[in-house]
């Protein structure tokens, strides 16, 4: 048993290792593979929701006062009304408003603030109106593309500026929101070899103007991340494979230990079971031969007329007498084996069970001049039923049969236990110790010879069913004592 179990350990330790192996494995496969895109999609989605709720909250308040999300400083709102001059410009830092001072201006300004009311927010969901109203806004201003310079600050310095293409984009993507029934946002991405740039627009009509919320995102390719995965990869499998080991220790002292008891205790039990039958069934055989070559003997004598065997009227019960010892034998071995298999516990009353069996035995206790008493309170057991009457029918029967003529038995009964003590006689010293073993029996001047299975039988039912006896010798007597706990 001890092999098995160091075999199962290091089977579960195997196990254990193979299981930590394959997480780590899963992990760094789902962090490499699948990890990025649910970034860069949990980032567009975060970012969609934040330029709608600065631009609710720049509509709301007219700023950006007390904005709570992952980037305020790169948002700007702008208002532009239907019919002023007048433009605002907001941000969480800064606040601008550009008001044209020159007819052209004015005009320009007017043209956009017309063809903005002419395409209001509800239509654009539309592609084909969509697609329109960008046509007219980028013909706008191709329009007054000249004018409005004469609308800009002349500032002291010459500014020459150089765009540099050497950044490559490639898919690019639009898309519209409707965050509800006044909110409108536009989408538009296009990656490069490390980033992802998404440009946000939210557009509301307020009735006597519009307002856009600009917000750029720029979300870093989670390409970056695998490096760093596999630099963690030591520190994951050790932590990996430390927590698998330590729940591997936990299920095995927790789970497994138990069970290792529970065989351990059940193949203990099997070996002594094992054991007491080959020993019981050699000592059986052995005690069986005695009054079986008893027999034979008388009989031959008989059958021979030799001397005093020819008075077969004495003999003949000598003979008889030999064969029921044998058979009670038999049926007691036969009883052992079945019994094991045959146990029902149910509740059961002491005191009518002990007072069926005293019935049984009132003839030899009157020859004997016994008294008998039995006291106590009628308590309710969980037993068999008929390994009880068996137990209890030898605890009675040694004590009437080694109870000497006029002496008294004393039976007292509980819930707890039940107690036989019969005076005027004790168990011999060197037999006190060995009472419960198969064939042991102090005979005394019994008239028929016991075969010594009695207490052993009734040590072994009690022990099927959770109970225990113990006997003892007294000053002048000896107590017998069947606990049911």
């Amino acid at each position: 048993m001890d092999y098995d179990r160091r075999g199962l350990d290091r089977k579960n330790r195997l196990y254990s290792i193979i299981l930590a192996v394959v997480l780590l494995a899963g992990l760094v496969g789902y962090f490499i593979c699948m990890l990025p895109s649910l970034y860069v999609s949990y980032r567009k989605e975060q970012n969609l929701q934040s330029v709608a709720q600065q631009h609710r909250t720049y509509v709301e308040n007219g700023n950006y006062d007390g904005i709570k999300t992952g980037n305020p400083a790169a948002c700007i709102s702008i208002k532009i009304p239907y019919g002023g001059d007048t433009f605002s410009l907001v941000s969480s830092s800064w606040s601008l408003e550009v008001t044209a001072e020159t007819a052209e201006a004015k005009e320009a300004f007017a043209d956009l603030g017309r063809l903005l009311q002419q395409y209001k927010c509800g239509d654009f969901p539309e592609e084909s109106t969509g697609e329109q109203f960008f046509e007219e806004l980028e013909a706008w201003f191709e329009q007054w593309k000249e004018p409005l310079k004469q609308f800009s600050l002349s500032l002291p310095v010459r500014i020459e500026l150089e765009l540099n293409g050497s950044v490559e984009y490639y898919g690019e993507s639009s898309r519209m929101h409707l965050m509800s029934n006044e909110i409108l946002v536009l989408e538009a991405g296009a990656s490069s070899e490390d980033n992802i740039y998404t440009n946000y627009i939210a557009m509301e009509d307020l009735g006597d103007a519009i307002v856009f919320t600009y917000l750029p995102t720029v979300t870093p390719d989670m390409g970056e991340i695998r490096p760093v995965v596999l630099q963690s990869i030591p520190m994951l499998a050790a932590v990996i494979l430390l927590a698998v080991l330590l729940f591997s220790q936990i299920y095995s002292r927790g789970i497994l230990k138990p069970v290792y008891h529970e065989l351990e205790q059940k193949n203990q039990a099997l070996q002594e079971e094992n054991k007491r039958q080959e020993i019981f069934m050699r000592a059986s055989s052995h005690q069986l031969k005695t009054p079986l070559s008893a027999a034979l003997l008388l009989l031959d004598g008989m059958i021979n007329r030799v001397g005093r065997y020819q008075d077969t009227s004495l003999y003949l019960p000598r003979v008889k007498e030999q064969l029921l010892s044998m058979r009670k034998m038999v049926e007691d071995i036969l009883s052992l084996n079945h019994c094991r298999e045959n146990i029902e516990l149910r509740d059961l009353q002491v005191m009518p069970l002990l007072e069926a069996k005293l019935t049984e035995y009132r003839v030899k206790i009157q020859d004997k001049g016994l008294q008998v008493s039995c006291t106590g309170e009628d308590g309710a057991i969980k037993a068999d039923e008929y390994l009880m009457l068996q137990i209890l029918d030898n605890l009675i029967s040694n004590a009437v049969e080694y109870t000497p003529r006029e002496n008294r038995i004393e039976i007292r009964a509980s819930g707890e236990a039940v107690s036989i003590e019969n005076c005027g006689v004790t168990i011999p010293k060197d037999i006190l110790p060995h009472v419960f073993d198969p064939f042991v029996s102090g005979n005394h001047e019994r008239e028929i010879a016991s075969h010594g299975l009695g207490l052993y039988i009734t040590a072994y039912y009690a022990k099927q069913m959770g109970f225990s006896v113990n006997i003892e010798n007294r000053e002048n007597s000896v107590l017998a004592v069947l606990h049911f706990s």
